[in-house]
C-alpha cells in the first residue's frame, strides 16, 4: 500500500464504518438547520475532536466504548433534528467535539506501516470533516422545503436507527 491508498482509504472510512455514517448525517442535520449561525461552529468544534481522538490514536490508546458513544451521540443528533427546533451554538459543539473524539477514536488505521497508519488518519480526518460540511450544507438546503419536514423525517430515522443498533449491541 502506497501513501497515496492510505489516504484514499482513510477518506473513505467515514463513508464505510455505519456507525459512523449514522453519528455524521445526525450531527449534520443538527449543524444544516441553522447553518448560519452555528453551522461553522459545529464543524469546528467536530474537527477538534476528531483531531484529538485520531491524535490518541496515534498514541497508542487501547480499545474503548467509543462506538457506543457514537451511537448514543447520533440518537441524541437525530431526536434533536425530529423536534426540528434549532439548538444554540453552545449545546450542539459540545456534542460535535464528544462525536469527532468518538469517531477518531473509532477509526484505526488498517496498516502496520507508520507513513500509511499517518497517511490514513490524515485522510480519515480530511474525509469526516468533508463528509460532514456537505450534509450540514445539504440539509440546511434542504431546510427551506415543506417547512423541514424532510429534516426532521430523517433526524427520526436517525435516531431510530442508532436505538436499534444499540439494542442489538448491548442484548447480545
Amino acid at each position: 500500500m502506497t501513501l497515496l491508498t492510505g489516504f484514499v482509504d482513510g477518506l473513505l472510512y467515514p463513508l464505510l464504518a455505519p456507525a459512523h455514517v449514522v453519528a455524521l448525517i445526525g450531527l449534520g442535520l443538527i449543524a444544516g438547520r441553522n447553518f448560519l449561525a452555528a453551522g461553522a461552529a459545529i464543524i469546528a468544534a467536530f474537527a477538534l475532536g476528531l483531531a484529538g481522538g485520531l491524535g490518541a490514536i496515534a498514541w497508542g490508546v487501547g480499545e474503548t466504548p467509543a462506538s457506543d458513544v457514537l451511537l448514543a451521540g447520533a440518537t441524541l443528533c437525530g431526536l434533536i433534528a425530529a423536534t426540528g427546533f434549532s439548538v444554540s451554538a453552545w449545546f450542539a459543539a459540545p456534542l460535535a467535539l464528544v462525536s469527532g473524539v468518538a469517531l477518531g477514536l473509532d477509526s484505526p488505521p488498517e496498516s502496520i506501516l507508520l507513513r500509511e497508519a499517518v497517511a490514513m488518519l490524515i485522510g480519515t480526518a480530511c474525509g469526516g470533516i468533508a463528509v460532514l460540511a456537505v450534509i450540514a450544507f445539504s440539509a440546511s438546503a434542504i431546510a427551506r422545503l415543506w417547512q423541514g419536514i424532510v429534516l426532521r423525517v430523517a433526524g427520526s430515522w436517525i435516531a431510530a436507527i442508532a436505538i436499534l443498533v444499540l439494542a442489538l449491541r448491548w442484548a447480545a
